[in-house]
């Protein structure tokens, strides 16, 4: 019997997680939101998916909110092992080009898409040197979405170091040139590099060192990408921040310095950015979206929300949407601008409001709220979350 005690344990183990994930889900079940309109055009949310999450308790459910009701990501075990948060248009481009994406890593840092191709790039072996020789390889795989073809080619190219990781942050295109955005981790230092590559050569043109943070500064120092992430988007610009602080007491962070840069993609300029004094506590908040730059400041009575033009090199009138929320110190209001819209979900006295406003004219195109049916279900305390707002994704 002692011989077997090791794989009885975790056979037991196994059963026990097993069953306490279906244990989960019976409970979960039979939760469901939707969105109950209050004023507005009831046509801008026909074809939103709104992706979410929930935490009440110990029970965590992804699912996907419309103005039909909520569906959740995954009935299974195993689903929810294998990335039940992974974003709407990886499931869209797994549905329409599974071939060519079949190993490929979900992040949206590393793909580049417009009306013709599919983009996708990768330091393999996260840019450690493999096999013989100090060699930095890139792997770039392009489909075709008229003809459905792919192709793929690598470059090699020599470096004195080898890198503990790299992580793509972005890619852009444009007359033949990829740029990929990436940070580089080696030896307690990180870097933030843009790599150009000229797609007839199959070359790496350029490799250029945005910011270096040294190994003495690690902990109370970092390199913040104002981009995007959860976006697969052809910005002109680059925001970053290089931040240097302090540790205080309950891990607080005192801020000793930070800068601001822009960096072209257009000419390959870097230009440092000054923010107001006024609002740089909300500096963490801001959003880039094609050549303005949104800083937004949220109170009871609503957002009031910033902008600096990048083409005109100045602040504009700032756009106020007026709106009725509560503080919560869990729940950060989730803001997101597409097609000249903004989208908003934040926490109201009697759950979640849902806003759509113009950013070109603040004007109020609808406004509703989140509703829960079966509210007693969930703990009193619940969060919701949301990850991303789509449109028009079929």
């Amino acid at each position: 019997m002692k011989k077997y005690w090791k794989t009885i344990l975790i056979s037991l183990i196994i059963v026990t997680t097993i069953g306490s994930y279906y244990i989960q889900q019976a409970m979960a079940k039979g939760v469901s939101f939707k969105i109950e309109t209050t004023s507005g055009n009831k046509g801008e949310i026909d074809n939103l998916i709104l992706q979410a999450s929930y935490q009440s308790g110990d029970i965590y459910r992804g699912l996907q909110i419309s103005k039909d009701g909520s569906i959740y990501q995954s009935g299974s075990f195993i689903g929810e092992l294998i990335g039940r948060n992974n974003p709407l248009m990886f499931q869209k481009y797994i549905q329409e080009h599974r071939s060519f994406m079949r190993g490929k890593l979900l992040n949206s840092g590393q793909y580049f898409e417009d009306e013709d191709r599919l983009i996708y790039v990768i330091f393999p072996n996260d840019g450690r040197k493999k096999g013989r020789g100090n060699f930095l390889t890139l792997q770039i795989d392009t489909l075709d979405k008229h003809t459905n073809e792919s192709s793929s080619f690598e470059i090699n190219t020599p470096v004195q170091v080898s890198y503990d990781w790299i992580n793509e942050e972005d890619v852009y295109v444009e007359n033949g040139k990829i740029k990929i955005l990436a940070t580089s981790h080696l030896n307690g230092k990180e870097e933030l590099h843009i790599y150009t590559v000229d797609e007839s050569k199959k070359e790496l043109e350029q490799d250029s060192i945005l910011a270096k943070i040294e190994s003495e500064e690690i902990g109370q120092a970092s390199i913040r990408i104002f981009n995007e992430y959860i976006k697969v988007q052809n910005e002109n610009y680059f925001l970053y921040m290089i931040e240097k602080y302090n540790y205080l007491e309950d891990d607080e962070r005192e801020t000793i310095s930070s800068k601001m840069y822009l960096y072209n993609n257009r000419n390959n300029e870097v230009k440092e950015w000054t923010i107001p004094a006024e609002l740089k506590p909300h500096t963490k908040s801001m959003i880039l979206h094609g050549t303005d730059i949104f800083i937004p400041v949220h109170s009871a009575n609503g957002l009031e929300l910033n902008r600096y033009n990048i083409e005109k090199k100045q602040w504009e009138e700032p756009l106020n949407f007026k709106y009725p929320s509560i503080a919560n110190d869990k729940e950060e209001p989730f803001l997101q601008i597409t097609d000249d819209k903004l989208y908003l979900v934040n926490r109201a006295s009697d759950g979640h409001l849902f806003f759509i406003g113009d950013i070109r004219t603040s004007e109020s195109l609808y406004e509703g709220k989140i509703i829960i049916e079966n509210r007693e279900k969930l703990d009193a305390n619940y969060s919701l979350f949301i990850g991303q707002i789509y449109n028009n994704i079929n």
